[in-house]
């Protein structure tokens, strides 16, 4: 049968003891989920591994993917904000120092809990339709973070149009780390890995060789 679309609304919490239950059982979940995987999760053992009871796990998360869904949320925009900050620290840093700070700052944010991350974006096609839509602001956000930058140094990069630039920068780099991160996670702490990223960048953005050719 195929999962809903859409995930129950659940009850946010209030007061200080509840909400340090919503993180206990948000911690056991990530734990679980990266653990057992999505089809082996069970509500039941996440609330056993949270020291708390199942009925007061559905109070706050009526179902399994409410849980994955408020994860993938809290996960997602934790490492969106710490990109977006090392970035924008160094927006006044060199050319090559810059794009240095974002393949490291991506590293960072992909290594952090990789399994979980894995299980999210594995099942983030069949997730509630506001999580895709929270997605979608977060890479329009990126989109224009990324125009911003590359539109004040147009001077110093071989691009000629800082909105495509943008879109192929933002999204190369997305498509390659998500796969990575799915599919070949153990890539992701290899130095060469990180060179050839930056490589990539250098060659797109940078003046060299390209700059040489005749533009159209």
């Amino acid at each position: 049968m195929a999962r809903l679309q859409r995930v129950e609304a659940r009850k946010l919490p209030l007061q200080q003891r509840s909400r340090q239950t919503v993180h206990a059982i948000l911690a056991a979940a990530a734990r679980v989920f990266a653990e057992l995987g999505y089809a082996n999760t069970t509500t039941n053992r996440i609330a056993e591994q949270a020291g708390v009871s199942i009925g007061s796990l559905y109070q706050y998360f009526p179902s399994k993917d409410a849980l994955l869904v408020a994860l993938a949320e809290q996960h997602v925009e934790k490492a969106f904000a710490a990109v977006l900050e090392e970035v924008w620290e160094q927006r006044d840093a060199p050319a090559r120092d810059l794009l240095r700070a974002l393949v490291d700052a991506l590293l960072r944010a992909h290594q952090k809990e990789p399994r979980l991350h894995r299980v999210i974006f594995e099942e983030a096609h069949l997730l509630d339709a506001s999580f895709r839509r929270r997605l979608e602001e977060l890479d329009g956000r990126a989109l224009e973070l990324a125009r911003t930058i590359i539109e004040a140094r147009c001077a110093e990069l071989a691009i000629d149009n800082p909105e495509m630039a943008s879109f192929m920068v933002v999204h190369v780099l997305e498509g390659i780390t998500h796969t990575t991160v799915i599919h070949h996670p153990e890539m992701m702490t290899r130095p060469e890995f990180r060179e050839e990223l930056l490589r990539l960048l250098e060659s797109y953005l940078l003046p060299g060789d390209r700059a040489a050719r005749p533009r159209r």
